[in-house]
């Protein structure tokens, strides 16, 4: 099967890599992969889909692909689009972002070799551009991946979309990256005691992501826990978010910034943590960095927002929490004072990732999903 995937971006974010992890799975399955993505526009090398795509062994097609809609790249793209579509005989068009979405289905439709047309959505609960996907489906689509059944119920009552052209597939993660035991970890590097208990968080630093409540615990138990610590890895507002309450709260020793981690260094980051902290959701909705975690060993405390309590079985593979600092506080002594049950979390955790987040169960998913479609296309012509 000839598969293209578009996505509509030049930058590295987070509808990015799960759309490239789904292309690398489909390859190693046996499929001929291409993948358009948006030319790069003065981001560093390393920050780029087209950078990260070869990396991950792709070979992909740089086109204008902008983000959002501008009439002129988008008829280019669609021309463009066309071209591929002919010259490789595709077979399925997948789109990864709306804009992605609209100038992919306007493609297929012009094209004289008609591809199938699927398109994924990473909320949990809806399109982020309903209008748009509106008018993307009508212009002809074939089947849509959702990663929940929320996002399912939405499409069946608001879209009347038919329920044999959706599927439900969870996004993966590079199970055997995060997953590797030889990998390491960055206490010695910052100065963590071996007795250090450590709370995680892998997240943009912004007032949004409520670091505040980890904060706000850390300051909680330290009296009668000093050894825990709370490691940040990530990069944004600091001043604002976390250096001026720290300090309020006398407890910046007891806080360490990693900075910004990527591939192996993000893998040891993970090593570092006992828990990771993950009070909300960010703008990727689908919380890549909590299925990260767990493919790592590493249980997560998070709210019961979003798609949150889809990943984390309470008291299983993680602990689902209030979205107040004394309900994480209490949490993190009760599974100081019970490390076994820490240590089966941390078991369980690893084992639900490669259960459910495993590359190759997407790829494998996906692939008899445009199976499906193709027998539904037979069917009705």
């Amino acid at each position: 099967m000839n598969i293209l995937h578009v996505l509509s971006n030049f930058k590295w974010t987070e509808r990015a890599e799960p759309a490239a992890d789904l292309a690398v799975g489909q390859k190693l399955s046996g499929e001929t992969i291409w993948f358009a993505c948006g030319r790069n526009r003065g981001l560093a090398q390393e920050d780029t889909v087209f950078y990260r795509l070869q990396k991950k062994g792709l070979d992909p097609l740089e086109l204008r692909l902008t983000k959002h809609f501008r009439l002129l790249p988008a008829l280019r793209d669609i021309q463009a689009l066309r071209g591929i579509i002919a010259e490789r005989q595709i077979d399925v068009l997948h789109a990864h972002m709306p804009n992605a979405h609209l100038l992919g289905a306007a493609a297929a439709r012009l094209s004289k070799r008609r591809p199938l047309v699927v398109r994924s959505i990473y909320h949990p609960d809806r399109d982020e551009q309903p209008i748009r996907f509106k008018v993307a489906t009508r212009l002809g689509t074939d089947g849509i991946v959702a990663i929940a059944p929320e996002a399912q119920a939405w499409l069946t009552t608001e879209q009347m979309w038919p329920s044999a052209r959706m599927r439900v597939i969870e996004p993966s993660v590079d199970i055997e990256r995060f997953g590797k035991d030889a990998a390491g970890d960055l206490r010695k590097e910052f100065g963590l005691a071996p007795d250090a208990f450590v709370l995680g968080m892998v997240t943009a630093i912004g007032p949004r992501r409520r670091l505040d409540i980890a904060i706000r615990a850390l300051a909680l138990l330290a009296e009668k826990r000093p050894n825990v610590r709370l490691f940040i890895v990530g990069r944004g507002k600091i001043e604002r978010v976390i250096e001026g309450l720290a300090r309020e709260l006398g407890i910046r020793d007891r806080i360490v910034l990693a900075g910004y981690c990527r591939e192996d260094r993000l893998v040891q980051a993970y090593r570092t943590m006992d828990l990771l902290v993950y009070p909300v959701p960010g703008t990727d909705k689908s919380c890549r960095t909590v299925r990260e975690a767990m493919a790592a060993g590493v249980p997560a405390v998070a709210s019961r927002i979003g798609f949150l309590p889809r990943l984390i079985e309470d008291g299983k593979t993680g602990r689902l929490m209030e979205l107040d600092p004394r309900s994480l506080a209490d949490i993190v002594e009760d599974l100081m004072d019970n490390p076994a049950r820490l240590a089966a979390m941390a078991t369980a955790s690893r084992e639900t990732a490669r259960q459910r987040f495993a590359p190759a169960l997407q790829a494998e998913k996906t692939i008899a999903f445009y199976r499906a479609l193709r027998g539904l296309q037979t069917t009705s012509s």
